[in-house]
């Protein structure tokens, strides 16, 4: 077969050719740091790596959403821990109120003390987020959820929405908590309470009042209008047991009949109402406000715990987040050839193929300077 000069350059040119798009190729995957670069060059991986990344753009949103759903939560939980060491500075008031050392002009400091801390407990309770909403006024962020009308009753504006956050894929999370529920729930109202406490407080223990109670108590009948007078028998009881030797044989007797006494007398003081002014009535109305703080902190402690779980809740999903961030990556990685090993063979087959090219150019010069003339004398 005679090949032609012109037909021996076409080939040499043809193959010149191939080799530099080769070349140019290899160059542009090393760049990349990859080896797929487009569809084409591997349509299964490409379209895998697609669904991948697209996977992988969702998670990276949930992690966002977990970052905003933790900021707004330790939101919450900082203003339930102010409203709870303000729970526990009321308890204490409380009891200190009771203690009958404690004077009239120092109940009334102490009253106008909680005109402040209710100003204070109104702060919380329309506590905003970082974006200016409302913590606590369920879907009507915007709304201040409570305000006073105008008799200083505290009204509730909100609704009881709670906002949620999609933090994971099957996983819709609270981000914050019904400020009726936490402030005026079971039952309990802080502001009323507080109202009620700071009345009770501002009215003075007199000695004319405790001897009032005293004799409405002694004259306190059971049923009413029966002429049975429960703690007035128990103090006539007390007082023949007081009087009685104990060596006599009655004494038992007379103890039994006692302890019965005591028993229908304590019923009697529990279920009358004392004088107010007194310090029974003042003694009467503190352990009531005692119970109703105690009801209060059991509720506020419920919704920080839920709060505190949920919180650590998205520390588990950001694990699990990171987790499958890295499984994404990775597998990308292998489907367009992004690892180390596959930029290493890049970089092989490049030094290879600039070899190959080198040497295909010297032969095609040596090939092209071939001539007869060169061989005739």
């Amino acid at each position: 077969m005679r090949i032609s000069t012109q037909m021996l350059y076409q080939i040499s040119n043809n193959d010149l050719t191939t080799m530099q798009g080769q070349l140019l190729k290899l160059n542009q995957q090393v760049s990349a740091g990859q080896k797929v670069l487009v569809p084409s060059d591997d349509p299964v991986a490409s379209a895998r790596a697609l669904d991948l990344s697209q996977s992988q753009a969702l998670n990276d949103q949930y992690k966002i959403n977990r970052q905003n759903a933790n900021s707004a939560l330790a939101q919450v939980s900082s203003t339930l821990t102010s409203f709870t060491d303000m729970l526990t500075k009321l308890k204490s008031d409380v009891i200190k109120a009771g203690n009958q050392s404690f004077s009239n002009a120092e109940r009334a400091n102490l009253a106008s003390e909680l005109k402040s801390n209710f100003q204070e407990v109104l702060g919380y309770a329309n506590a905003k987020d970082g974006q200016g909403n409302y913590l606590f006024s369920g879907f009507k962020s915007t709304t201040q959820p409570f305000t006073q009308d105008g008799n200083g009753n505290v009204i509730y504006n909100g609704d009881q929405g709670t906002m949620t956050l999609q933090v994971d894929s099957s996983r819709q999370m609270e981000i914050s908590a019904s400020g009726q529920a936490i402030f005026q729930g079971n039952g309990q109202d802080i502001f009323q309470s507080m109202t009620n406490l700071i009345s009770v407080l501002s009215v003075p223990v007199t000695e004319a009042a405790n001897q009032a109670d005293n004799t409405a108590a002694l004259n306190y009948q059971v049923p009413a209008g029966s002429g049975n007078k429960p703690i007035l028998n128990y103090k006539n009881a007390q007082a023949a047991l007081d009087a009685m030797d104990p060596s006599n044989p009655g004494y038992a007797a007379q103890f039994a009949a006692t302890a019965a006494a005591k028993l229908q007398a304590d019923a009697a003081e529990a279920a009358r109402t004392p004088v107010t002014g007194s310090q029974a009535y003042l003694t009467r109305q503190l352990a009531s406000f005692n119970g109703q703080f105690d009801t209060m902190l059991n509720n506020v402690g419920s919704v920080s715990a839920a709060v505190g779980s949920r919180q650590n809740e998205l520390d588990n999903l950001d694990a699990a987040g990171l987790v499958k961030n890295e499984n994404y990556t990775a597998t990308v990685n292998n489907l367009l050839g992004r690892n180390t090993s596959d930029v290493s063979e890049l970089i092989s087959d490049l030094t290879l193929k600039q070899t190959y090219l080198s040497a295909a150019q010297k032969v095609f010069v040596s090939t092209s300077s071939l001539t007869l003339l060169n061989y005739l004398k």
